[in-house]
């Protein structure tokens, strides 16, 4: 035990002697003044300080009191020469008072209890204060926290158990803790068994009964300790309710409050149970508003957003309680109606139908739209929720394309035609994937000069089974099923490389612009801009060369964004105009507002306008608006000799139609052969005049071999290396009949596939790797010299679009072809066969690029 002995007798006082005696037993410090012995406590620390005095008892008590403010936690000890214990005031200062007669015998005893009674003291006192602590702060949490003894009674309670269940401490402190729990409640007992067996509750949702006989949801943890359980509680009531906010939110549509898709079929199917349990039919009615598309685009989303509200209102008014009324997207609604067989059912869609027709007054505007209802009743059809709603759609389509406002009842014919509809979405997007398409150019002529300054792309597909897909049937399955984006880049990309080939062979005047149609998919994409530049720039185009077309409905879904694509298509240069224009919705300030280059009258206005004044003064009046405006014009649809002069002398400056031309392969083109006879011979600038022959065109006079057409080559002997499509080599092999079979046997003529070639000679960089067409076209050159002596290429490499190749290396391919190819052909109209060999090919045949020939 350590020890700090005051004194100021180092000899033989009673208090020296007694330490000395106990030196063995005792780590000892001597101060020999009050001083010292306060700076010794001032850096060390001790079991008990021993003071040791002479002077009378109330200076003794001073120096003690001193002592004590400076000795912390340890046991103070006075031995008084002339005092008894319990002098004055000492026994209120020091733990322990000897006398002289106290310092013999067992005084070191007393000392140590002394010191050990202080020690629990201060342990005591800091378990006090450390309880008083933990006390404060569980008193102070958000959580009701309070404690269960092992028979079952409250045993302590804080401020938040307070709250939440409404009893003050004094009110069920000692009471049992089922007053906490529902009548007949064995919670607690289970609550209790759980905490003996040394396990701990988490998260346990339940309810309990407040002072107020309100039943209150907490989550509960509780743990077990000394005597029984501390359960901390916390109120869920709000989270509840946000969850079932949450809930609501989820399986219901945020403007009309009705129930959405995900909740519709919820019910529905449990609808559907139900009545085949009892034996009773469940119409499904599928309704779209017609006519809403244009509300909403002539007046805003915000007038649009009330319609819906108030349709909305409407089909929950007139139906019955036990019908469900659903929003399950855009403009379509949903009624679920059990106990309603097909007749019932047809007679509420035309309830339907006169409902939503009755007119909305929005904004002091009675305004009218109609409704196509289908139909779908489960028995006779059979199927579960998922099919009854596929079933009701369809029917609803059909509706529409029998004429809106009118209800249809579902036919299985009807899925047939879906089914049929989906498959050949899918054989179009199988079509796009492997560049099975073709594009075809209108002319747009100057009526002025009658010259071609434009043509329009447009896409045509020839199905595999050999029919042709109108574009009218094509073009809106790639918009119904979301890949009208991709269609229109597919036809960008074709081209504009086809129209930079067209002009650098000649087959095109340089001044001739390309048109290609942009759907409101793609006009609604940020990347727009993006991507007809790249197309520009692989194929070599000028964006002046360039006009994109687009619809005033397309604009008109999302203005915003359309501003922004069309605004970004005129800063790199192209072109920009409005199809179709008078036929939308929008206002004439807000073609002021566009930036647009020019407008393309439609076909409705000039079909009649030579017959009808109101459509002749339509069109004068949008000629004459787009003059002042300083756009360009172009009429649509002339089909006869009077249109085109009318239009002429309205002062529209170009048009097209079936007057001039239709939609017709590239070298189709009304003068693109001439166009190209004399680039070619421009280019060759041959020295004397070429003797023609009726069946065979002989040597060129400028040194070069040619070829009248591929039957003719290889009846005379030539060898020859074709590379384009397959479709291509399908023409060319029905053209050449047995003729190809021969060659092919012989080895004197070898098919390449041109977009297999050009991946192969494709280096990593992406250019043309020398040694890679040594080892793809070199070994084809080598098959075909070693039966024949003189070796042609012919090469077709425009159609190679999907997946794009490197412009560069198409360009490079074709050169380096065409360097190595020791003949030309000079054909006419085919390069398979001329009029001469007496072939014969199909009208529709595109003609691919022909200039390594």
């Amino acid at each position: 035990m350590s020890v700090l002995v005051v004194t100021a007798d180092t000899g033989g006082g009673a208090a020296a002697t007694a330490v000395r005696a106990a030196a063995a037993e005792l780590l000892a410090t001597h101060a020999l003044t009050l001083p010292s012995a306060l700076a010794t406590l001032a850096t060390e620390s001790f079991d008990c300080v021993l003071v040791a005095t002479t002077v009378p008892d109330l200076a003794a008590a001073e120096v003690a009191r001193a002592v004590r403010a400076r000795c912390g936690t340890a046991a103070l000890v006075v031995a008084h020469a002339d005092a008894l214990p319990g002098a004055t005031g000492l026994d209120e200062v020091a733990d322990l008072v000897l006398g002289p007669h106290d310092l013999g015998g067992d005084w070191l005893r007393l000392v140590r209890q002394t010191a050990e009674n202080a020690r629990l003291r201060r342990e005591l006192a800091a378990a006090e204060s450390s309880a008083a602590q933990l006390a404060g702060v569980v008193d102070s949490m958000t959580d009701a926290v309070f404690t269960v003894s092992a028979g079952g009674e409250v045993t302590s309670w804080n401020r938040a158990a307070a709250a939440l269940y409404g009893y003050t401490a004094e009110e069920i402190l000692g009471r049992d803790v089922a007053l906490l729990h529902p009548p007949g409640s064995d919670e607690p007992r289970r609550l209790l068994a759980v905490a003996q067996r040394g396990e701990a509750v988490r998260g346990h949702d339940t309810v309990r009964r407040c002072r107020d006989g309100q039943l209150a949801e907490v989550t509960l943890d509780a743990t077990a300790h000394a005597d029984g359980i501390i359960v901390v509680g916390r109120d869920i009531s709000g989270r509840r309710e946000l969850e079932a906010e949450l809930v609501r939110q989820t399986m219901h549509d945020a403007l009309t409050g009705l129930p959405n898709r995900a909740y519709l079929a919820y019910r529905l199917a449990q609808s559907l149970g139900e009545a085949r349990r009892i034996g009773t039919p469940v119409a499904v009615l599928v309704a779209d508003l017609d006519q809403f598309r244009a509300v909403d685009d002539l007046h805003g989303h915000v007038v649009g957003d009330r319609v819906l509200v108030e349709v909305a209102e409407r089909l929950r008014a007139m139906v019955r309680p036990t019908d469900i009324v659903a929003r399950s997207g855009g403009d379509e609604f949903v009624i679920v109606s059990p106990g309603t067989d097909v007749a019932a059912a047809a007679k509420l869609a035309r309830n339907v139908i006169d409902v939503i027709a009755e007119p909305i007054d929005v904004e002091h505007r009675a305004l009218r739209i109609g409704a196509s209802v289908g139909i779908a009743v489960s028995p006779p059809l059979d199927g579960d929720a998922s099919t009854l709603l596929k079933h009701a759609d369809v029917a609803m389509y059909e509706a529409k394309a029998r004429g809106r406002s009118r209800s249809q009842v579902f036919d299985a014919t009807f899925a047939r035609r879906a089914g049929e509809q989906r498959r050949l979405a899918a054989e179009l997007r199988e079509a796009l994937a492997h560049d099975l398409l073709d594009v075809h150019y209108q002319p747009v002529f100057d009526l002025t000069s009658e010259r071609i300054v434009g043509v329009e792309a447009l896409a045509r597909w020839q199905h595999p089974s050999g029919s042709a897909v109108s574009p009218a049937t094509f073009v809106p399955l790639a918009e119904a099923h979301g890949f009208i984006a991709d269609l229109d880049r597919w036809v960008l990309d074709r081209a504009c490389l086809d129209i930079a080939m067209a002009r650098d062979t000649g087959d095109l005047a340089e001044d001739v612009r390309v048109a290609v149609n942009l759907s409101a998919r793609s006009l609604d994409d940020s990347r727009l801009v993006a991507t007809v530049a790249d197309a520009l720039h692989r194929s070599g185009l000028p964006a002046q060369s360039l006009v994109l077309e687009v619809t005033e409905t397309a604009v008109l879904q999302n203005r915003d964004a359309a501003r922004a694509s069309l605004e970004g298509l005129r800063a790199l240069g192209a072109g920009v105009h409005l199809d179709d224009f008078g036929t939308g919705y929008s206002s004439l300030s807000f073609l002021r507002e566009l930036p647009v280059t020019g407008v393309k009258i439609d076909r409705s206005f000039v079909r009649d306008a030579v017959d009808r004044p109101e459509d002749l003064a339509i069109t004068e009046a949008i000629v004459r608006l787009a003059r002042g405006l300083g756009l360009e014009t172009v009429a649509e649809g002339i089909e006869t000799v009077e249109q085109r002069d009318l239009l002429r002398r309205l002062g529209c400056a170009t048009a097209q139609g079936f007057w001039w031309s239709g939609a017709v392969p590239l070298y189709d083109l009304p003068g693109a052969g001439a166009a190209r006879a004399a680039k070619r011979s421009e280019r060759r600038a041959v020295a004397a005049p070429r003797p023609w022959n009726v069946t065979r065109r002989p040597l060129d006079p400028a040194g070069g071999r040619s070829a009248c057409c591929l039957r003719g080559g290889l009846e005379a002997g030539q060898g020859w290396i074709v590379v384009t499509s397959p479709s291509r080599r399908a023409e060319f092999v029905r053209s050449l009949g047995g003729l190809h079979t021969a060659a092919v046997a012989r080895g004197q003529l070898v098919e390449l596939d041109a977009y297999d070639t050009l991946r192969a000679v494709t280096g990593p960089d992406g250019r043309l790797d020398t040694t890679r067409f040594e080892q793809v076209v070199g070994s084809a050159l080598r098959k075909v010299s070693a039966v024949t002596g003189e070796v042609g290429i012919h090469a077709e490499l425009g159609h190679v679009t999907q997946p794009l190749l490197s412009l560069r290396v198409s360009t490079d391919l074709r050169r380096r072809l065409h360097a190595e190819s020791e003949l030309r052909l000079e054909y006419g109209d085919h390069p398979a066969d001329c009029a001469a060999h007496g072939g014969q090919v199909a009208h529709q045949v595109e003609l691919g690029d022909a200039s390594a020939s």
